[in-house]
């Protein structure tokens, strides 16, 4: 069996012989693996979290879709389900016990092909039926592959909508209609984030600072999303015409955080999503200026399993109306381990087809 290893947290990248899966609850093989900015960063060494399952090397991946090879005993799956494989799998805290391993108190968890778990780039694994996630729809396998990082933004939807219920935050016709929100990154968690929010009714500004490929502002424009290129315009003047009334950071940069801070509404929301290793920060920059306005400020992580199912659903619903699978920009095979360090023009989402 072969998979795609490396060796952490000193990183490079491998496809080599794998020992064959042992015999678990539930036996898949893979069909598609995702490609993220976490796996680059893991093969580049710049992730020292990254930690193997067992001895050195870690089986990367987790972004997947895989079909039932064997169900097992009386695990609700039958031979030919498509399933969507969960990547945290939670410890014994009070969150983790209650399916909400993305709220973890004390850190206690794995998370496949990142942290003590190996992932799914391979051509076959086993799981536990509790840790996946079916996919109904065969009209939609092409798509399917998106559901790990569309799971991210059903979360931060979770904690939009019930910041959003604690005050009249709405507009005069109880819609979101006249409300703002400015969405930091145009890569496809970015992108994913501006699609799904753009449906709650809140206008969506993209924001990036050097111009898109025509593939993004196709999606854009079937999204009916706007575009902020800050090279062209700068944020105050865009929030001066348009106010910032929300803020999402899918970039992870401490100068997006002062931009925003600057710049978000009194009585705004700002959800953190990206993350870097910048540490610097001043409360003359920050903290006052957030209390100031009476902004609420949240990071998000991860999603429960509810959110693997909404993502699925959303994907159902909406994935070919409004251009999902403009995001996936390239097929590859598994020997091709040149994409992990490579940036090709006009990608957004890379892809592994195992089949």
């Amino acid at each position: 069996m072969k998979g795609i290893v490396t060796l952490p947290p000193k990183g490079g990248v491998w496809l080599k012989e794998l020992a064959e899966t042992p015999k678990g609850e539930v036996k898949l093989r893979t069909l598609k693996t995702g490609i993220c900015g976490t796996d680059k960063e893991i093969v580049a060494g710049k992730l020292a979290f990254a930690r193997p399952e067992f001895a050195q090397e870690l089986v990367i991946g987790h972004e997947a879709l895989a079909t039932v090879e064997d169900p097992g005993e009386n695990t609700g799956f039958r031979e030919g389900d498509l399933v969507v494989p969960m990547v945290r799998r939670g410890g014994q805290c009070k969150m983790c016990r209650l399916g909400r391993q993305d709220y973890c108190e004390d850190g206690d968890f794995v998370e496949a092909g990142i942290r003590g778990k190996d992932g799914f780039m391979r051509e076959e694994f086993q799981d536990s039926p509790k840790y996946l996630v079916k996919v109904d729809d065969r009209d939609i396998m092409d798509l399917a592959v998106l559901t790990e990082p569309l799971k991210n933004v059903m979360k931060m939807l979770e904690i939009f909508n019930f910041q959003n219920s604690k005050l009249p935050l709405y507009c005069d016709d109880s819609t979101l209609n006249c409300k703002n929100l400015y969405v930091f990154g145009t890569g496809t968690e970015g992108l994913l984030i501006s699609s799904a929010f753009r449906r709650t009714g809140v206008n969506v500004i993209a924001v990036n600072r050097h111009p898109l490929d025509e593939t993004v502002l196709s999606f854009l424009e079937v999204n009916g999303i706007e575009y902020l290129d800050t090279s062209k315009e700068s944020l105050e003047q865009k929030a001066g015409k348009n106010r910032m009334d929300y803020a999402i950071d899918a970039v992870g940069s401490m100068d997006v955080l002062r931009e925003i801070t600057k710049n978000i509404g009194n009585n705004g929301q700002i959800i953190l999503f990206g993350t870097s290793g910048q540490k610097e920060a001043t409360s003359e920059e920050f903290i006052t200026p957030l209390v100031d306005k009476n902004v609420m400020l949240s990071g998000s992580t991860d999603g429960a399993k509810k959110h693997y199912e909404q993502a699925i659903q959303f994907i159902e619903n909406y994935g070919r109306k409004y251009g999902l699978g403009k995001l996936i920009t390239g097929l590859y095979r598994p020997e091709d381990l040149k994409i992990f360090n490579t940036k090709e023009e006009g990608e957004i989402k890379k892809v592994i087809d195992w089949t």
